[in-house]
């Protein structure tokens, strides 16, 4: 499952979570939760199926070849069943929901074979990759949306649009730091993304650009919407971001997926019940503690700032138990 990188497809569906508090908790649900399972296959298919058109270039590194299943002949059959198993159940379950949910499916797996597709290769091709970012997480809260509101789009308030952007435009500045984090080991493998393409010097200030604006206009939106909890979360993230430099950036990337469901918290905690509050209380203790499991485990707080020494081969480690 780690290879597979199930985990992203389970953060991902976690935002469309947010829909099962406007639910009422009124009784079992079987089409909210073929909704849920189709989006988080939907997300699946997203990584397996990159992974699978990647196989013949992954298998050059080392590292990329151990995370890659289809890399191994004894681990592609397993990694083909997951990519056709997640394809199907997400148009499947997605249809059985509604024909709006289906075609958004549609779409989301269409964009994610048009990513890493021979002939296509959006990720490639300069921009698109991050318009494929930009849309990927907007589409799960889309969804959302329109399974909860309907296609009566006159009904969208300003809340559901400033939301899909804030979570769209965060989608963008995150692909944006891998693509700069990974300049040089990208460069060395031919990789050709937009980030390629400008130049680290021109990608490194377009990223600056766009997260002082995604801090400013979430700053904005949460004080006219009165989320006066959020605005301060966004603060200690600017403070984290930008003044405290044993933290490392990257982690202050992962800590704001948490107050933007804080910010969903806050702006329904009126109409919750106290049931809900306790639910989604506990959902929201969930994600920090899997935040802080995520930074534990790639040493993000460690002395050496973060900055993983390679692996010593076997051959190397028995040299050093005989010394």
């Amino acid at each position: 499952m780690i290879d597979l990188r199930f985990n992203y497809a389970v953060i991902s569906t976690g935002l469309i979570l947010v829909g099962f508090f406007w639910n009422n908790l009124y009784g079992f649900s079987l089409e909210y939760v073929m909704l849920i399972v189709s989006i988080f296959c939907a997300n699946v298919f997203m990584f397996v199926v990159n992974d699978y058109y990647d196989a013949v270039h992954d298998a050059l590194d080392p590292v990329k070849y151990e995370r890659n299943v289809f890399c191994s002949s004894h681990d592609s059959r397993t990694g083909k069943i997951i990519l056709f198993s997640s394809l199907g159940l997400s148009l499947l379950l997605s249809f059985f929901v509604s024909i709006p949910i289906f075609m958004i499916v549609v779409f989301f797996n269409l964009l994610a074979i048009s990513y890493s597709a021979p002939g296509i290769k959006l990720r490639n091709r300069i921009y698109w990759d991050w318009i494929f970012v930009f849309l990927w997480k907007g589409l799960i809260i889309i969804a959302s949306y329109v399974y909860f509101f309907g296609m009566n789009f006159s009904r969208l308030t300003p809340f559901m649009y400033g939301t899909v952007f804030i979570i769209m435009l965060f989608s963008w500045i995150s692909q944006l730091e891998n693509q700069i984090r990974d300049f040089e080991v990208d460069k060395l493998s031919n990789s050709n993304h937009s980030a390629q393409q400008l130049g680290h010097k021109m990608s490194s200030y377009l990223q600056h650009i766009l997260l002082l604006s995604f801090f400013i206009f979430s700053g904005v939106f949460c004080l006219y919407m009165d989320l006066y909890i959020t605005i301060g979360l966004i603060a200690a993230s600017i403070i984290l971001y930008y003044f405290v430099t044993v933290i490392q950036k990257p982690v202050v990337m992962e800590l704001i997926n948490i107050w933007i469901v804080v910010l969903f918290l806050e702006h329904f905690m009126d109409t919750y019940n106290y049931q809900q509050q306790i639910l989604f209380s506990g959902w929201i203790i969930a994600m920090i503690m899997v935040a802080i499991i995520h930074v534990k485990r790639n040493n993000s707080f460690s002395s050496d700032n973060g900055i993983k020494l390679p692996r010593l081969s076997v051959s190397t480690e028995k040299e050093k138990r005989k010394e």
